[in-house]
C-alpha cells in the first residue's frame, strides 16, 4: 500500500447562499479521491495502466487532482442539490477503494524477491545461521539462512541494493545487486575468517583490508572471542605489530610498531577515549573489550584522520552505541567469560529495539578479577574490578540518522609489589555523544556527518584507603566529515575537528599546575581510481595546537601533515600497497609542563617548555595475497622521526625514581611484519606470523627505550562451517637492545629481558536456530605454565607474568 497525502472538497456559501467552487482541503480522504475519479472519467478502459503511470509521477497527480477539483467541483455546486452532492460523496469514497485496489496491483507486480543459498568458498558446504541483510537508503530487510544455507527476501522494490551477509567464523560480505520485477537471486559464497576483513578506520569510507592503502588489523566474530582477555592491551597483544605495555593486569595498553604513550591514539567509535592511559604507565584504557562489536588497528601514521596522537598508529574500539540503520525487531548480544588463573570473572550484554525510524540501545558489562597466579605463586594487589553502562538513542530515515548517547563507567584496579602492595587506582568516566549523518544531498556533498562528544574523567590514586593524588581530565571533541560527490574518477572527502582539554591534579604527586589544551585541525583524503587495477591516494591535514598553563610558559603549534598512497591490483587474488607519510605531532601536555616524581613511569620526571614538534617521514610497502590455498600479508616499514622527544637518564636517584628528562633527537624505526595462512588440508588450516621492530638514536649511539623483541607466531587450524580448534605457539626472542646510561654506580636504565616460547589452545563452535546464534570458546593459555616476563611490563623484574589460563566463554546473538 502506498500512503499519500489525502484531501477532501469543501464548498463555502456565498453572501446570496449558493455554493461556490470547492477547495481542496486535507483530510481523511485526498489525493487518491480525485486521481481515482480522474482515472475513471478520462480512461474508463484501461485504469490499470494510469494508476502505474500515475503512481511514478507526483507532480503528474497534483495537475490532475486540480482540474478534476475545477472540474467536478463546479459542477456538483451549481447543479446538484445536497442529495446528489452526497451521492456524490459516496461515488468518490467507492472510486478510492477501487483505486487503491488498482495501486495495490500495481505495485505487487512491481516488487521482487530476492533468495539464494550462502556456501563456504573453501568447502562448498552451506552456511547456516547467517545474517543477511537487505538495504538501500529506503529499505532495509533483514533474515537468516536455515540449515541449508537458503535465505529469501519477498516483497522488495525495484533499485539497486546492498546485500551483506555477516556469519560467525567467516568473513563479513558485501554485494551491490539491482532487483528488478520479479524473482532474483544471489547465491553467494562466503570466505571462512582467516585473514582479511572489512575496516572502517583506515579511511573515510569503509573498505576490505585487502584493499587498503596501509597495514591494518582487525579483530571480530570469533576470533575476537577467540582472543578476548579483561583489557584492550592484552586483547590484542598477539596480533602483527601490536605489542602490550603494562604496570600490572589492570593498567594495560596496546604499543603499534613499538610506538606508545601520545604516540598511539585509542578512540571509541571513531572519538577519543578522554582518560589518561597515554600519560603513565600505571594508567589504563578504560574500555571493555568483551562489549566490543569489532576492534581495528592501523599500523603507522594516521595523523591524516585522525591528528597528531596517531603518530604511530590508531586503536578503534567499535561500539555501535547509537543506532544509524533501521531497526524493526529486537537484536542485540550476551556474552559470559570466566579465567581460572586470577579467579576472573565477566559478563557484557546489549539490546537495540525499534519500530523502524526510532531505536534504543543498551547495554553494560562488568568484570571482577583477584589477584593472578604466575609459576611462582600468586601476584599480591593485581586485583582489577570493572564495570560499564550505556544507553543511546537514534533516528533514522532514507536519508540520514540522529541520535545520542549516555555511558559511565568505572574501573578500580591495584598495583602490584609498589609500597608493599598497598597502591590502587579508582579510574571513572561519564561520556555524552551526538552523532548524525544527512545522506542523499543535493549540491557538492553525498553526505555529511558529526559527532560530538564530551568526556569527564576523574581518577584516585590510593594509598591503602587514603586518597593521595586526584586527576581531573575532561575533553570536549567535534568531528565533521562530508564525502564530496565524485570528480571524475576522484573521490573523497573534508573534515575538520575541535577539541577542547582541561587537565588538573590535586595531592601529593602534582606534576604540574592546571593547562587548558585547545586544537583545531582541517583535512582532505582523496582516492582516485587512476586505472581499471591502480589506485591513487593523497590527502593533507593542518592541526593547530595551544596549550595554557596556570604557572607556566603557554605554546601553541601549527604542524602540517600529509600522505600519498599507491595500491596496485593486478588481479583479485594479489595486492602491492605503498604509503609514504609526512607527520607530526606536538610535545605532548607531560612532557611540556611535567615536574616531579611520577612511579606510574618509574622515574623523577622534568618536561621542557622548549621542546618542538616532532617530524616523521614514513614508508610502507605490503603485498596480501589470497586463494583458496593460501593467503597472507608482508609488510616493511620506515619511519624517520626529526625531534624525537624520550625521557633521556641523567644517573641520578631522587626519591628512589631514575631522574628523567624530556630531550629530543632524531631517531629512526624500522621493521617487518607478516602473516600467512596455508591450506594444508580441505578443512586444516598451517598459520604463521612474524613482527619485527628495531628503534635508534643515531646520534647518540643507543637504542629507543622499550622496544618490543622480535617474535613469531606459528598454528594450526582446523576449521569446519561454524567449528574451529587449533593450537598456536609464541616465540619470543631476547631483548637486550636495552637503553642505558652509565654512572659512578654502574649502568642504570633499561634490563635485558629473557626469551620465551607459549603455547595457546583453542576450540570455538557456533549453533543456533531462527534468529539466534550461540558460541562457546574454550581456551587453554600458556598451556605448559612456562614461567616469563614481559618486557614492556613495568614491574618485570618485580613480577613475571600469568601462569596457566583456562577460559571459557559463551555468547548469544540474535
Amino acid at each position: 500500500m502506498i500512503s499519500f497525502c489525502i484531501l477532501q472538497l469543501q464548498s463555502d456559501p456565498t453572501e446570496d447562499g449558493s455554493m461556490i467552487a470547492p477547495r481542496p482541503t486535507i483530510s481523511a480522504l485526498g489525493f487518491l479521491l480525485a486521481v481515482g475519479t480522474a482515472l475513471q472519467a478520462q480512461q474508463p478502459a484501461a485504469p490499470r495502466e494510469l494508476a502505474i503511470k500515475y503512481m511514478r509521477d507526483a507532480e503528474e497527480y497534483a495537475a490532475l487532482a486540480r482540474q478534476v477539483y475545477r472540474i467536478a467541483g463546479e459542477a456538483v455546486a451549481r447543479t446538484a442539490p445536497a442529495l446528489a452532492r452526497q451521492a456524490w460523496a459516496v461515488i468518490l469514497d467507492v472510486l478510492l477503494i477501487a483505486f487503491i485496489g488498482l495501486a495495490d496491483a500495481a505495485t505487487a507486480q512491481q516488487t521482487g524477491a530476492v533468495s539464494g543459498t550462502l556456501t563456504n568458498s573453501l568447502s562448498g558446504d552451506a552456511v547456516a545461521n547467517a545474517i543477511v541483510v537487505l538495504e538501500s537508503p529506503s529499505f532495509t530487510k533483514q533474515v537468516r539462512s536455515g540449515p541449508d544455507g537458503k535465505f529469501s527476501i519477498p516483497d522488495v522494490p525495484p533499485g539497486p541494493y546492498h546485500l551483506t551477509i555477516r556469519a560467525n567464523g567467516y568473513l563479513q560480505s558485501r554485494t551491490e545487486i539491482t532487483v528488478k520485477a520479479g524473482l532474483q537471486t544471489s547465491d553467494v559464497r562466503v570466505n571462512p575468517e582467516l585473514h582479511f576483513s572489512e575496516v572502517t578506520s583506515v579511511s573515510p569510507e569503509a573498505k576490505s583490508q585487502f584493499e587498503s592503502f596501509q597495514a591494518t588489523d582487525v579483530l571480530g566474530g570469533q576470533d575476537l572471542t577467540k582472543e578476548i582477555q579483561g583489557t584492550l592491551g592484552a586483547t590484542l597483544e598477539n596480533q602483527p605489530g601490536v605489542a602490550l605495555r603494562s604496570f600490572g593486569p589492570g593498567p594495560a595498553r596496546p604499543v603499534v610498531r613499538g610506538m606508545d604513550g601520545d604516540r598511539v591514539l585509542v578512540v571509541e567509535d571513531g572519538l577519543r577515549m578522554g582518560d589518561l592511559s597515554s600519560q603513565s604507565g600505571d594508567h589504563g584504557v578504560n574500555v571493555n573489550p568483551a562489549s566490543a562489536s569489532r576492534i581495528e588497528v592501523v599500523r603507522g601514521p594516521a595523523t591524516l584522520l585522525y591528528g597528531a596522537n596517531a603518530i604511530g598508529g590508531l586503536v578503534n574500539v567499535i561500539t555501535n552505541e547509537i543506532p544509524n540503520a533501521p531497526v524493526k525487531s529486537p537484536t542485540g548480544s550476551f556474552t559470559l567469560d570466566a579465567g581460572s588463573a586470577a579467579k576472573e570473572g565477566g559478563a557484557a550484554g546489549d539490546v537495540t529495539v525499534g519500530n523502524g525510524s526510532v531505536a534504543l540501545h543498551l547495554s553494560g558489562s562488568g568484570r571482577r578479577t583477584g589477584d593472578y597466579r604466575s609459576p611462582e605463586g600468586d601476584v599480591p594487589n593485581s586485583f582489577n574490578r570493572a564495570a560499564f553502562a550505556e544507553v543511546g538513542l537514534g533516528y533514522t530515515s532514507e536519508n540520514g540518522y540522529f541520535g545520542g548517547s549516555y555511558a559511565y563507567d568505572r574501573t578500580h584496579y591495584g598495583i602490584p609489589l609498589v609500597e608493599d602492595g598497598n597502591t590502587n587506582l579508582d579510574p571513572r568516566r561519564q561520556i555524552f555523544t551526538l552523532r548524525g549523518e544527512g545522506r542523499n544531498m543535493g549540491g557538492i556533498f553525498d553526505s555529511f556527518r558529526g559527532s560530538f562528544g564530551v568526556r569527564r574523567y576523574q581518577h584516585d590514586e590510593l594509598a591503602g584507603d587514603e586518597v593521595s593524588t586526584s586527576f581531573v581530565n575532561n575533553t570536549t571533541e567535534l568531528e565533521l566529515l562530508g564525502h564530496h560527490k565524485p570528480v571524475g574518477r576522484m573521490k573523497g572527502s573534508i573534515g575538520a575537528t575541535v577539541l577542547t582539554r582541561s587537565f588538573s591534579a590535586t595531592g601529593e604527586e602534582v606534576l604540574t599546575e592546571p593547562v587548558d589544551q585547545k586544537g583545531f585541525a582541517a583535512f582532505l583524503y582523496e582516492e582516485v581510481a587512476a586505472a581499471p587495477h591502480v589506485q591513487f591516494q593523497f590527502g593533507g591535514r593542518v592541526d593547530y595546537t595551544k596549550f595554557s598553563p596556570t604557572a607556566d610558559e603557554a605554546r601553541n603549534f601549527t604542524n602540517y601533515s600529509g600522505s600519498v598512497g599507491l595500491l596496485l591490483l593486478p588481479n583479485d587474488t594479489t595486492t602491492v600497497a605503498f604509503s609514504l607519510a609526512r607527520a607530526s605531532r606536538n610535545p605532548a601536555l607531560e612532557e611540556l609542563y611535567f615536574h616531579g616524581p611520577h612511579g606510574g613511569n618509574n622515574a623523577f620526571e622534568n618536561g621542557d617548555t622548549a621542546l618542538s614538534s616532532e617530524h616523521a617521514l614514513g614508508f610502507d610497502a605490503s603485498i596480501r595475497w589470497r586463494g583458496a590455498a593460501a593467503s597472507g600479508e608482508v609488510t616493511y616499514f620506515v619511519n624517520r622521526i626529526d625531534n624525537f622527544v624520550f625521557r633521556q637518564l641523567s644517573g641520578n636517584v631522587i626519591e628512589d625514581l631514575l631522574e628523567t628528562f624530556f630531550v629530543q633527537g632524531d631517531a629512526r624505526v624500522q621493521g617487518v611484519e607478516s602473516h600467512v595462512d596455508v591450506r594444508v588440508a580441505p578443512v586444516v588450516w598451517l598459520e604463521g606470523g612474524l613482527d619485527y621492530v628495531r628503534g635508534d638514536l643515531p646520534a647518540l649511539d643507543k637504542p629507543l627505550t622499550r622496544m618490543p623483541p622480535l617474535r613469531g607466531r606459528a598454528g594450526l587450524r582446523f576449521v569446519k562451517n561454524a567449528f574451529q580448534a587449533g593450537v598456536d605457539g609464541l616465540f619470543t626472542a631476547r631483548q637486550d637492545r636495552v637503553y642505558t646510561i652509565d654512572t659512578a654506580l654502574g649502568p642504570v636504565g633499561e634490563t635485558p629481558t629473557g626469551g620465551y616460547n607459549l603455547l595457546k589452545l583453542f576450540a570455538s563452535y557456533t549453533f543456533g536456530s531462527g534468529n539466534v546464534a550461540n558460541t562457546i570458546t574454550a581456551r587453554l593459555d600458556n598451556a605448559t605454565d612456562a614461567l616469563y616476563r614481559n618486557h614492556l611490563n613495568y614491574l618485570k623484574d618485580l613480577a613475571p607474568e600469568m601462569g596457566r589460563n583456562f577460559r571459557l566463554v559463551y555468547s548469544v546473538k540474535f
